[in-house]
């Protein structure tokens, strides 16, 4: 099993064929129920504005039905010769650095961590992730809300919406087209997301008007009142497009809905700003007279300047990511050096579990699937504890020697004097807070969605268990 990143972005194609290849969240639950991996592998599946890609832990066979897929979704074969591809620590890296904006269009934008995270989700609810990238994901997570907080990297423009209205705004304002966004008629064609974020980075400019044209009119009310606007119907956006000095097209639609013909011929010039992807924007609108029109291929250009203000801050950002790969590679082998002996002990204890079953179930008036479920349940409860410590143990602190030592840490009192040394837990020995993950925790040996005192039940053991630990013992006290 290896971790693999793969496919198409603005770093390594074209708008056109990364569009082409671009997945609805409909066409990704498609993805996830075609899937048949191998038993142990988990796959995230990403698709934005700007990148359709695959985070996976599995084999090559996998990652080839990974691909066919993409290529399947998008009716033409997979690009390998334009597509990316990346192994082991450096897809790891890529997923890191991606969630945290440094492959972003515009560097260091926040939007794409709100979009890693609907597809981690939208991969937990399909049954594609399980504990490796339940981890690699919540990584990346820590990495992205490091960055933010410990450099500069996300200040100023913060999506490709804001940096569209930025770009607007420097257009707008050069001397061959006179004052800027305070006195410009806007129109903003869809009223989702991004459209939103465009609206909130153009409060500051106070535009002489602003109308919201959607496909749902109750929508497109709702945005208009919070920013001081009008609508206008659907079937008016050519007319409402021409009447505007400034146009922002961001829909969800898969074909253009301003198209050339259809639109008239305007009294002043008018900036078409398309940050959608598949694009919104009948490329030929650009050609008309008194139109111009940016789309996000031209946003690259914009984008250049953001990233040499932001460039002193990528080398602490990707610091960041590479003391957190580091963290989650020793995890990875922590996992990997311990699952044969978290396996062993739970044979072991299953095994006489089910002797003790078969020697004694006839004396209860439950029948033999009751009394396997409840004794399964016991046996997990009494397992949770020791498997929880191992996991924390520090990797580092562990040796041929101390083997024995933990085994012992693990079942005996924890005060008894013979148990030896103590072993050292990692700094962030607590498991990772899971709380955002739309599944059960990983790191535990039940699961608490059957009993919610479950899992609460664990925790509170944990606790005692430290609390013994810290009170001193009358001499002789451990013997009785």
């Amino acid at each position: 099993m290896r971790f693999y990143a793969v496919g198409l972005n603005h770093e390594c194609t074209s708008l056109e064929r990364t569009e082409t290849f671009a997945l609805s969240a409909e066409e990704q639950e498609a993805l996830y129920a075609s899937l048949s991996l191998s038993a142990d592998a988990e796959v995230v599946v990403l698709s934005t504005c700007n990148r359709t890609e695959a985070y996976l832990y599995g084999t090559e066979a996998d990652l080839r039905q990974v691909k066919a897929l993409l290529g399947q979704g998008a009716g033409a074969p997979w690009p390998e010769e334009t597509a990316f591809q990346e192994r082991d620590e450096a897809a790891v890296r890529h997923l890191l650095q991606v969630t945290s904006g440094l492959r972003s269009v515009v560097l260091g934008e926040r939007q794409v961590f709100a979009q890693v995270k609907a597809a981690y989700e939208r991969a937990v609810e399909a049954g594609g992730v399980h504990s490796v990238m339940h981890r690699l994901l919540h990584t990346a997570f820590r990495a992205a809300k490091r960055i933010s907080s410990e450099t500069g990297l996300v200040h100023g423009a913060a999506s490709v919406s804001t940096a569209a209205v930025e770009m607007a705004r420097q257009a707008l304002s050069a001397p061959a087209d006179g004052s800027g966004l305070e006195d410009a008629a806007v129109a903003l064609v869809g009223a989702g997301k991004m459209g939103r974020l465009a609206l909130e980075a153009l409060v500051e400019d106070s535009p002489q008007s602003l109308t919201v044209v959607n496909r749902s009119p109750d929508r497109a009310r709702d945005v208009a009142s919070s920013f001081g606007g009008d609508t206008e119907p659907w079937a008016e956006r050519h007319e409402a497009a021409a009447a505007a000095d400034l146009v922002l097209v961001a829909t969800g639609a898969s074909d253009p809905v301003l198209r050339a013909a259809a639109l008239p011929a305007p009294d002043e010039a008018t900036l078409v700003v398309d940050v959608a992807m598949p694009r919104n924007v009948d490329p030929a609108v650009g050609d008309r007279p008194k139109y111009r029109l940016y789309d996000l291929d031209d946003l690259q250009a914009w984008t250049d300047e953001v990233r040499e203000r932001r460039a002193d801050a990528v080398p602490q950002a990707e610091s960041i990511c590479e003391e957190l790969l580091e963290d989650f590679v020793t995890w990875v082998f922590h996992q990997q050096a311990l699952q044969p002996a978290i396996q062993a002990i739970r044979s072991t204890f299953d095994t006489i579990r089910q002797q003790e079953v078969d020697r004694h179930a006839h004396r209860t008036s439950m029948d033999r699937e009751e009394v396997d479920r409840l004794t399964e349940s016991i046996m997990q409860k009494l397992l949770a504890v020791p498997i929880v410590r191992l996991k924390n143990v520090d990797p580092e602190s562990i040796d041929f020697v101390q083997g024995i030592e933990l085994l012992h840490a693990l079942f005996a009192p924890s005060d008894e004097e013979a148990a030896g040394r103590p072993l050292t837990e990692a700094p962030d020995a607590d498991p990772p807070d899971l709380g955002e993950a739309p599944s059960r925790c990983p790191y535990l040996t039940h699961d608490p969605g059957a009993d919610g005192n479950e899992t609460e039940e664990v925790q509170q053991a944990l606790r005692l268990s430290a609390a013994h630990q810290a009170v001193p013992h009358p001499e002789g006290e451990n013997d009785r």
